[in-house]
């Protein structure tokens, strides 16, 4: 018989989608300063560092094993390496607005991957939440995607990022089962680092560094310590107690929070068409997370 998750389980998810909506925000600003695979760099080797200290000052911490580390490895690859690379240089060539709306695309790949290779259940409720709040993004998009700096090969750059993080999704559920958040995230940063550095080098070389400004150092640091701490550790803890197509409908509040923030700190365009696509996607996250749901039993 399965069982509620725990409230918490929720509150994080819905924290982890408040954090990440306003990054990009935050990316719009450090990219003043600095090159978009710097960005990352910086945002992974200060989060992978602030996140080994905590794990290893832990009374009980876990055993790493190389097994694990090359799953660790892979992980971090695609989840920060991949997918921000997509991300930050999508950002960098279309709107904040459009960037968050594009990324409330993964719950429709999470629900097609998860019912192939996890076996989850999407029952009707599910799929009519997951299906209403996509209908949400996509008025978002119709009604804000005139204005804003946005251009097609920056859409379809977060668009390869939306992809990357719907198989993220599915890859972190199983660890997540056996290992603390914070051991999860700490590694995942500092695979994201080191895989993330020759790009970066080969950036600078080919692009110059630029000179770092005063916002632009708060973005990394907004980045470093919400994005890829607060919520990553959030997004694993949610992902401990949710299936991988509950919590991925919750990435449909980021479109949310994300327009609200570029209207109101980038003066991007925010219409009353826009409020109410943006309160049709937050009713489908509240009838997509009432359906209690597991995996296919074995």
């Amino acid at each position: 018989m399965d069982q509620r998750p725990p409230s918490s389980a929720y509150v994080a998810a819905l924290g982890m989608t408040a954090a990440f909506g306003l990054s990009f925000v935050a990316v719009k600003y450090a990219l003043r300063g600095f090159q978009p695979m710097l960005v990352a760099l910086l945002r992974f080797s200060i989060a992978g560092a602030v996140l080994w200290v905590a794990w290893r000052l832990q009374p009980r911490r876990e055993h790493v094993t190389r097994q694990e580390l090359a799953r660790l490895a892979l992980l971090g690859f695609v989840s920060l390496t991949l997918y921000f690379a997509f991300e930050t240089n999508g950002v960098a060539r279309t709107s904040a607005s459009n960037a968050s709306l594009i990324v409330a695309t993964i719950p429709i790949f999470v629900a097609v991957l998860g019912a192939v290779f996890l076996g989850e259940r999407a029952g009707r409720r599910r799929w009519t939440g997951i299906l209403l709040s996509f209908a949400g993004v996509a008025g978002l998009v119709l009604l804000g995607g005139e204005e804003g700096g946005g251009s097609i090969v920056g859409d379809l750059l977060v668009l390869g990022a939306a992809v990357t993080g719907a198989v993220y999704n599915l890859m972190a559920r199983d660890l997540l089962q056996t290992r603390s958040a914070l051991y999860v995230t700490a590694f995942q940063n500092l695979f994201g680092a080191l895989f993330m550095l020759p790009i970066a080098v080969v950036e600078a070389l080919l692009v110059g560094v630029r000179t770092p400004t005063s916002s632009a150092c708060l973005g990394v640091a907004y980045l470093s310590v919400f994005s890829s701490v607060l919520a990553y550790l959030l997004l694993n803890y949610a992902f401990r107690f949710l299936e991988a197509s509950l919590v991925a409908v919750f990435v449909n509040l980021i479109p949310v929070v994300g327009v609200a923030a570029a209207y109101a700190l980038l003066g991007e365009r925010f219409t009353i068409g826009q409020a109410v696509a943006a309160a049709v996607v937050v009713a489908g996250v509240w009838v997509a997370s009432g359906e209690r749901g597991g995996r296919r039993p074995a």
